[in-house]
């Protein structure tokens, strides 16, 4: 046998390969970057609102196995994107929430305190048109009168608007009567409408007295927006007079 042949490595004399070159990558990691891709779906609402918390949570559990495994563990990249969707959307979803909602309490109070005005003003036929359904509305011109001739449902419904306690007691006072919003009691969304349930506060001082007296009116509002639209509309759904304030203890309904 040769030299040549003696110096050939044997393949047993091969060097030994690096059994720690190969590194898995972490499902955590890819389960945390899947779910913070997806993250964005829980601006839709509240219910989806798991999606970037359980993405921030994997991303956490990743980062936490990859750095005390780094020679067997890759994904790194992968969980920080992860996290930082997790983050963005994570705090997105309730702040866009909550400012959603406040600009529906605030829409509802323009158009509560737009009923109130009418009355005060006088003009108990244009309040009752806030009552009915925005496809039925007539415009609130001068032609108004002419909706409610004599004989017709639309002069029956008005006239049991008038006689209601509170309407009554709401135009006698006329514009001596001082309204504010007070608070809002319940607030409702879905993907069609939202429901609004505010209080206002009416004060108005008696003859011969100097000191204020003042009483809570409820109103029920319910904003549509039809799908061919890009305007909303507001409907007065219901409204008591005599309510207490759940900050006073009440429960929102007359007498309570």
């Amino acid at each position: 046998m040769s030299d040549k042949q003696l110096d050939r490595p044997h393949l047993s004399d091969s060097p030994d390969v690096d059994e720690t070159s190969y590194r898995a990558v972490s499902a955590s990691a890819v389960a945390a970057l899947l779910l913070g891709l997806a993250s964005p779906a829980a601006l839709f609402g509240p219910p989806l609102w798991f999606i970037p918390v359980a993405a921030l949570a994997l991303s956490l559990i990743a980062l936490r196995a990859i750095a005390a495994e780094p020679s067997t563990v890759i994904g790194r990249k992968a969980a920080l994107i992860g996290l930082a969707l997790s983050l963005v959307i994570g705090i997105a979803c309730p702040v866009d929430w909550l400012v959603y909602r406040w600009q529906i309490r605030r829409e509802a109070e323009r158009f509560g305190l737009q009923w109130f005005e009418f009355l005060r003003n006088n003009e108990p036929h244009k309040a009752f048109q806030l009552t009915s359904a925005p496809n039925d509305r007539a415009p609130l011109d001068d032609s108004l009168w002419q909706t409610y001739y004599e004989g017709s449902d639309s002069r029956r419904f008005l006239e049991e608007f008038i006689n209601r306690k509170m309407t009554r007691a709401l135009l006698a006072l006329g514009e001596d009567a001082k309204v504010r919003y007070y608070d809002t009691e319940e607030q409702e969304s879905s993907k069609t409408e939202d429901s609004v349930t505010q209080t206002f506060a009416v004060s108005y001082t008696p003859p011969g007295e100097s000191t204020p007296t003042t009483f809570f009116v409820s109103l029920r509002m319910l904003r549509t927006q039809p799908k061919d639209s890009d305007r909303a509309f507001w409907q007065i759904t219901n409204s008591e007079g005599g309510v207490t304030p759940r900050a006073f203890g009440g429960s929102g309904r007359p007498g309570a």
